[in-house]
């Protein structure tokens, strides 16, 4: 009978602590009570939600996590295409309106100088009978021989004079007309004084340079750059001893070197920005030496088949080191535009349009703009933003592919 009470004492206290703790459940064991409005979603498919945490249904989420919406608007705004609004941390700035020193670039080359081009041409028709200038770009200087020629009026006229002075001494006015005769036919008071001296007659008469420079063959009376082109590549001379040439006939030309030009190509849309007298700082060819000067000419043509427009920047060369051909590229210090500025990191370029990302309601949004020309890392806006706009200052990294497919027309 005792044993049967200590067992039955013992059965009594265990099931009175099993009461208690299930009448009183402990901190861990107690439900934490639901917030109102929480809601639970998969970021993979937003259309999935419900109240509780658990994970995506969808097969191809692979048991992703639900994630808790904090801000009903903030996830709206997230959910919008990215191509029209992006959120983002990056930098906000506003467009500038300043003065911008506008420099255009230009390619060229340098070209002989028409200022400094002279022709040589034969005073009389007749044969050359002695030529001493032999190949092209062959230098000259001011009084030197280029070639003899014969021409049977000219002995005559010399015959005449020298017949006068043997038989006629006395006849003073024979004499001088004879005289003036040969200096209308250009012999120098020289070969007169020779020719009375020697009693002889010039059969050959020489034709002098009076210009200094390098000589180029005449081709047809004109001379381009295709012929020079050609004949730079046979120094020789077509001209030749035993040709017969008429009176007035271009047989050379004499280019003095000393002044050259600079030709420059201007953009079709860089025209407007070119005056009289701007400043060129231009590199030739490979050369690092700065060369500077200004425009001094500009063509009143536009070539439209190579949509370009030429100016001329004239250039000292005296000691002939910069080669006539030789490419040019310059810059051309233009006047100082005052207009709106922004960053060229600001703008996407899409090919038929341009956008900047403008921040309204919370987000950025993509604006297509007018731009103008590019300077200095800085894009000139014509149409689309003002001072108060807010853009994102580094709009390529909000650029996704599908953006460049899906652009906000809001202008």
């Amino acid at each position: 009978m005792k044993r049967s009470y200590k067992y039955g004492s013992l059965l009594f206290v265990v099931c009175s602590l099993l009461m208690v703790s299930c009448t009183n459940p402990t901190a861990e064991q107690t439900e934490m009570p639901k917030e109102e409005g929480q809601i639970y979603y998969c970021p993979m498919h937003p259309d999935v939600q419900q109240d509780h945490p658990g994970k995506c249904p969808r097969p191809e989420c692979n048991g992703m996590e639900l994630v808790l919406k904090d801000n009903e608007e903030y996830l709206a705004t997230a959910l919008k295409p990215v191509s029209s609004n992006v959120l983002s941390k990056i930098n906000i700035i506003k467009p500038v309106f300043k003065k911008v020193a506008i420099k255009v670039d230009a390619d060229g080359f340098i070209d002989y100088d028409n200022f400094s081009k002279y022709d040589i041409s034969s005073p009389y028709s007749g044969r050359i009978d002695k030529l001493y200038i032999r190949y092209n770009y062959q230098s000259v200087n001011t009084g030197d021989v280029v070639f003899e020629l014969y021409n049977a009026d000219l002995v005559t006229a010399q015959e005449n004079y020298i017949y006068l002075l043997k038989t006629s001494k006395e006849e003073k006015q024979l004499i001088n007309s004879a005289k003036q005769k040969l200096k209308l036919l250009e012999f120098t008071d020289e070969q007169i004084a020779e020719i009375g001296t020697t009693k002889k007659a010039m059969l050959d008469i020489p034709i002098y340079s009076k210009y200094d420079g390098h000589v180029h063959e005449m081709q047809n009376g004109e001379m381009n750059k295709e012929e020079m082109s050609d004949y730079s590549k046979s120094p020789l001379l077509s001209i030749k001893e035993g040709m017969y040439v008429e009176k007035g006939e271009k047989l050379f030309n004499v280019i003095n070197h000393d002044n050259i030009i600079v030709m420059l190509k201007i953009k079709g849309n860089d025209i407007g920005k070119i005056k009289m007298g701007e400043k060129v700082d231009f590199f030739i060819n490979s050369d690092t030496a700065l060369q500077k000067g200004e425009i001094d000419f500009i063509e009143p043509v536009f070539d439209s088949r190579a949509k370009t427009l030429m100016v001329r920047v004239n250039m000292n060369n005296p000691e002939h080191k910069k080669k006539i051909g030789s490419l040019v590229t310059a810059k051309i210090s233009c006047d100082s535009l005052e207009t709106l500025w922004i960053p060229a990191s600001a703008v996407v370029d899409l090919g038929k349009s341009k956008i900047v990302w403008v921040w309204k309601d919370g987000s950025l949004k993509a604006k297509k703009v007018e731009t103008g020309i590019s300077e200095n890392g800085m894009i000139e806006i014509a149409d689309g933003l003002t001072e108060a706009s807010q853009i994102a200052g580094e709009a390529h990294y909000l650029t996704d592919s599908e953006g460049f497919v899906k652009v906000n027309d809001e202008k």
